[in-house]
This record gives C-alpha cells, sequence and structure tokens, in this order.
C-alpha cells in the first residue's frame, strides 16, 4: 500500500512536468548565449502552471556537472585502464590546463548554466503568471533561488579559486548571470561575488517561505536550504555558521539508514525513497564507473559495511578494471551519484565544526551516531579523541569514507590546501609519465573550454 501511495504521488508529481521547450544553453554561436527555437504546438510560458512543470522538470534542474571527480584523490585509475579512457578522462585525472579538444563542449557547464537560465526564466515570470494563487507562485519562486545557488556553487569551485576567508577573493570565476536574456556578456565575476550571490539566494528563498517538506527530495526545500547555507559556509572556512546552519538542517531531517537492516546490497533504497537524502542533485552520468584508490579501500575496516554498499567490483563496469567503483548507480538508474546534500553530510559538517571550535565531545559524539549505522553488529564502531587535532583527522578521515565516490573530496583538497597542516602535494603516473598537483596551484581550477573563450573574448580576461 505504502509503494502504490509513492507510485501515486510520483505520477501526479511527473504529469505535472511539462516539457516546454524554452531558450536553451547553447555557447555554440559567437556572443550568442541562448537561442529560442519554437517547435509545434510548445508555448511560451503564460500559467502558474506551465512555470511548476519547469520547476518539476527534474531532467532540466539536476545536472550538477562532475568533472573534478575524475581529479579528486580518491580516484586512481589502474595502468591496464589507462589506455581506454578517452581524452577529457585522462587531461581530467592528470590536471591539465586544456580538458576538451576543439570539437568537444564542455557537459559541466552547459548543464549547470542551463540550470541557471531555467532558474532565471523562473524568477523573472512566475509572480505574473496566471491562473495561480500567490502562495502557488511564491513556491515555485523560492525554489529556483535554491537551484540557481546549487548551481553557483558548483561553478565557482569547479572553475573559479578557492574561497580564502584571510583575502578579499578577488580572483575572477565564472559568469553571473541573474537574468534570463538572449544576448549576455559573459564578463566573468569574482569568486567573492558569487559567494555573496549564492548566500543572498540561499536566503531569499527562506524570505520567500520555501515550503518545509516538498513530496520529493528532488524539490527544494526549507531543510535544502540550510544544508547548503551549512556547504557554502564550511567551504569559506565559516565554521560558527556553517554549524548554525548544519544544526537547523538535522532539527528537520536526521534519519539514517542502519546498513545492518539491509538485507543485500540492491535493498538500499532508490533516490526518492532515501530518508538521507535532503535535496537530491546527481552527477553526470558520464562520470559513473570511476576506479576508486587503493588507498581510499584500503581505509575501510572489515566491520565497516559501507565498503560492501558503497562500492562494488569494477567487473561491473565497462571497460572492466581491477578494482573496485562507487557502487550507488548499479543498484537502480533512478539512484545515480547524489551530489546534493544529505543527512551523512550534515552530521560530519557539524562534527567538523565542533572540532574546530575545540568541542571535541560533540564531535566525537556526531561522528558515533553515524559510524552506529555503519558497522556489522556486536562490532566497535565507536571512535574518540583527546585533541582537537585528533578530532578533526577523525572527522576528515571519515568524510573520505562516507562522501566517497561523489567528488567531495576536490572541494576538501582545495580548502584544505590553505592550512599548512593538512596540505599535500599528488602525484600520478600515467601512461608511464608522472604528474605532480601541488597545493594551491592552477591545476585545481578547471579552466573554461578554449572553444567557448574563442566565441567570447571576455571568458578569458
Amino acid at each position: 500500500m505504502q509503494f502504490l501511495i509513492l507510485k501515486n504521488r510520483l505520477m501526479k508529481f511527473l504529469k505535472s512536468t511539462i516539457y516546454i521547450l524554452l531558450p536553451l544553453l547553447l555557447l555554440n554561436s559567437c556572443r550568442d548565449y541562448v537561442e529560442v527555437e519554437p517547435v509545434g504546438n510548445n508555448r511560451v510560458l503564460k500559467y502558474t502552471s506551465d512555470y511548476r512543470g519547469l520547476a518539476n522538470n527534474y531532467t532540466n534542474l539536476t545536472a550538477s556537472g562532475g568533472i573534478y571527480l575524475l581529479a579528486n584523490a580518491d580516484v586512481e585509475f589502474p595502468t591496464t585502464y589507462q589506455n581506454g579512457v578517452n581524452t577529457i578522462w585522462a587531461n581530467s585525472y592528470t590536471w591539465q590546463d586544456r580538458i576538451y579538444d576543439p570539437s568537444q563542449g564542455d557537459s559541466d557547464w552547459i548543464g549547470l548554466y542551463k540550470t541557471v537560465y531555467y532558474s532565471n526564466v523562473i524568477l523573472e515570470g512566475v509572480m505574473a503568471s496566471e491562473k495561480g494563487t500567490e502562495a502557488e507562485k511564491k513556491e515555485i519562486y523560492a525554489e529556483a533561488f535554491v537551484h540557481r545557488a546549487f548551481a553557483y556553487l558548483q561553478l565557482v569551485n569547479t572553475y573559479g579559486p578557492q574561497f580564502d576567508p584571510t583575502s578579499a577573493n578577488s580572483e575572477k570565476a565564472v559568469p553571473l548571470l541573474l537574468k534570463p536574456e538572449l544576448f549576455s556578456s559573459l564578463d566573468r565575476s569574482t569568486v567573492g561575488q558569487v559567494y555573496d550571490q549564492i548566500i543572498a539566494d540561499l536566503k531569499s528563498a527562506l524570505e520567500n517561505n520555501i515550503q518545509d517538506s516538498p513530496d520529493f527530495n528532488v524539490l527544494p526545500s526549507k531543510r535544502a536550504v540550510y544544508a547548503l547555507l551549512a556547504r557554502t559556509y564550511l567551504l569559506m572556512g565559516q565554521y560558527n555558521l556553517s554549524l548554525e546552519n548544519a544544526e537547523k538542517a538535522l532539527q528537520m531531517q536526521n534519519g539514517l539508514i542502519d546498513f545492518k537492516s539491509l538485507a543485500t546490497a540492491y535493498s538500499y533504497p532508490v533516490l526518492i525513497q532515501n530518508p538521507e537524502v535532503i535535496f537530491s542533485k546527481t552527477l553526470l552520468f558520464g562520470y559513473n564507473g570511476a576506479p576508486l584508490s587503493t588507498e581510499l579501500l584500503n581505509s575501510f575496516g572489515t566491520d565497516d559495511l559501507r565498503y560492501n554498499y558503497y562500492t562494488v567490483p569494477g567487473t561491473s563496469f565497462y571497460p572492466t578494471f581491477t578494482g573496485r567503483a562507487y557502487a550507488m548507480n548499479t543498484y537502480s538508474p533512478t539512484n545515480g551519484i547524489n551530489v546534493g546534500v544529505s543527512v551523512p553530510e550534515m552530521y560530519l559538517i557539524a562534527a567538523e565544526c565542533y572540532a574546530r571550535s575545540g568541542k571535541i565531545t560533540e564531535a566525537v559524539n556526531y561522528l558515533n551516531i553515524l559510524r552506529a549505522k555503519r558497522f556489522k553488529s556486536g562490532t566497535a564502531y565507536t571512535v574518540s579523541a583527546t585533541t582537537n587535532k585528533e578530532a578533526l583527522d577523525l572527522v576528515l578521515t571519515e568524510r573520505q569514507k562516507e562522501l566517497i565516490g561523489r567528488g567531495f573530496r576536490w572541494f576538501d583538497q582545495r580548502r584544505l590546501n590553505l592550512d599548512p597542516a593538512y596540505q599535500k602535494t599528488y602525484t600520478r603516473v600515467f601512461k608511464g609519465q608522472t604528474y605532480t598537483l601541488a597545493p594551491n596551484s592552477d591545476g585545481y581550477v578547471f579552466p573554461i573550454n578554449q572553444n567557448y573563450i574563442d566565441l567570447n573574448p571576455e571568458l578569458g580576461k
């Protein structure tokens, strides 16, 4: 019965998703950012239900990039695997200053700016739409701020330098587009300006009374706003604000899956039924199956159930390889690699912020709440610490294991580079050649596709 109710609700959600052809982000003609292509009986947005259909179009709003997944320390290409990867994977894996060939587009950039564009369309038009209540319009309006904020958080941390709380953050990052204009300058805003806009958008969602509990975790919510603020402030090094918002998110949603209760890995809930997911966003499917590093895999103890649930043998993918990869997308194609905010991430953020503020007991308690749901019955799962450094080390280690295979390690590498105690130089051997990634080097900033710079010179300034 519960399944039928969920199925009916999902069908209602999908039926409200009307695929209206809108101006799409193409970036394939000089200074033409988008282009309108009316086809058949498609109409311009007029009614509130049109905007709800656009806001429910998860296919267009979920794209969250993921090129950084291949560059982060979680990933390690076995020697025999290296000859089978394409140039995009190879260039990202070796931290090149050019990722794409002249014939290729940047799917991360296109997908994220598509989300920005759709969000801008909603923000500009929904409040003046017809045949909708004020409450319905404001709900859609508030959701669009969250989608746009998430997209810019991904963009600035892929194509911009790391935010430094001790600097003015005046380095150029990405274009900040806030209107659905057909022709728009692509001048890049600074890191600080992009972060200011992310926070402003999330606060605007709260000010417009975003819903507390949407029917599905693919829709933005108040708890998602708090969780995204927690992530954003963590990346900014503003730990008190990060903790405050992580705690608010956990007050609204704190359920964890007890891995001991799962019969098999295929018992893991699909995305829309996952009690741990606060707001779902997924990496592009093309990044599925990246081999995980031996060091990371060896960090799991024999009693840690996450090894079996979060990883699968490389023989499950093509091309096959010796080793293991992130598992979630193999259980159900609806899962994908979720990089949206989650309950485990909030526990880890809160634990880190407590550790950094000297509250060791609170930090360790949050780690143990999470670990209690991840280990075999009757085994020792608790950790302890006597110093701030010990507590912080435990948190960072736990982040690598709990947030495995999603590329979050890349964002951690970037922000930890600012602390001499955690700076590290990474090396990789690819096809017999050694590549090095030094702390705070240019390799930590993905280059904007040269094709786009050629067509829009302001991107290169």
